[in-house]
């Protein structure tokens, strides 16, 4: 039984479909809307499908006295920005994901046309959070990083149908082993639906080039990794973020990936090497029978038909030459009598 696949603006992602790469850009942009279209921008020229925001109030999502409070409230832009910003989002050709936190965002980013809602995997026991978002019939990913299966189950069943899971270690930066990409096959085949990693693995190591790759390879149905224009700024995102050339050379890599692994069109636009045929040892006059000791098997000449494989050495002992057949010539089921 195959999963669903469903659109994504003008993606499709799910099985059959190929691998969706998603551009996080986290708050990369420090609250500057200039610098949220040059990650757009950045984004699209590094072989993105898609690009995702979060889009959030920070006094709707921590409390005052959060220590992470003043740098949410830098990274934040006004609802106006936001719209200038997920406007051109659209623009670009991109499919554009909101990760939304309090219903007055996703209000924002639905009035803004975005394709996708994803859920931060700190609200996945936020029944009615995930209710809301999915409300708006567009497709939801949901963060389910570690997540118990009863837990999973419970919000798969309030996203609804076009829902999709992205699981990965929740802290950045990962190592390689904490990925677990052997289980991507098997959370898509239990719980039904596409299932991507969100690869939080540091993005300056030669790791973080290849772990979506190998991701792609084992069947992932779209991965995401954050992108930040400039990683030596250490802002929120920039441990698990890769520079825009970095990212580039990641969706290479997972491109080839995909190649090298095939799939049910076949493995390859390649002609296959073929073995070999059966030939005559020497001249065989016509009307001669054709013994066992008149037969040698060789490879021919490629850009002619293939003749009868050693295999089918029975099917031309003992039958007459309905012609006379020169040494070396490969031998056709049209030559025998």
């Amino acid at each position: 039984m195959k999963t669903g696949a469903f659109a994504l603006g003008s993606r499709r992602i799910g099985e059959g479909e190929p691998c969706l790469v998603v551009a996080h850009v986290g708050t990369a942009h420090g609250g500057d809307a200039d610098a949220a279209l040059h990650l757009i921008e950045a984004a699209f020229q590094a072989g993105a499908d898609a690009v995702a925001f979060p889009v959030f109030r920070a006094a709707d999502l921590v409390a005052r006295r959060h220590p992470q409070r003043a740098e949410l409230e830098a990274a934040e832009l006004s609802a106006r920005e936001w719209k200038k910003v997920l406007g051109a989002a659209k623009g670009s050709g991109l499919a554009v994901v909101a990760e939304t936190f309090d219903t007055a965002s996703r209000d924002l980013a639905a009035e803004a046309g975005v394709d996708a809602f994803q859920a931060h995997p700190t609200d996945l026991d936020h029944p009615e959070l995930l209710r809301a978002l999915a409300a708006t019939g567009r497709p939801l990913l949901l963060g389910a990083c570690g997540a118990e299966e009863p837990l999973v189950r419970e919000a798969l069943a309030a996203a609804g149908e076009t829902a999709a899971l992205l699981v990965g270690p929740p802290l950045a930066p990962a190592a390689p082993e904490e990925l677990r990409l052997a289980e991507l096959a098997s959370l898509r085949e239990r719980y039904r639906v596409p299932t991507g990693l969100l690869d939080p693995t540091d993005g300056g190591s030669a790791f973080a080039l290849l772990a979506p790759a190998l991701a792609a390879a084992l069947g992932a149905d779209f991965v995401e990794k954050r992108i930040a224009l400039d990683r030596t700024r250490k802002s929120r995102d920039w441990a698990a973020a890769l520079a825009p050339e970095d990212f580039y050379r990641m969706v290479e890599l997972l491109r080839q990936a995909e190649q090298a692994r095939g799939g049910a069109e076949g493995h390859s636009r390649r002609t296959p090497a073929r073995g070999r045929s059966i030939v005559a040892a020497g001249l065989i006059g016509r009307g001669e029978t054709i013994t066992a000791e008149r037969l040698v098997f060789k490879r021919t000449d490629e850009r002619f038909e293939r003749g009868l494989a050693p295999a089918e050495a029975h099917r031309v002992i003992g039958r007459r030459a309905a012609r006379p057949i020169q040494a070396d010539e490969t031998i056709r089921e049209d030559m025998l009598e």
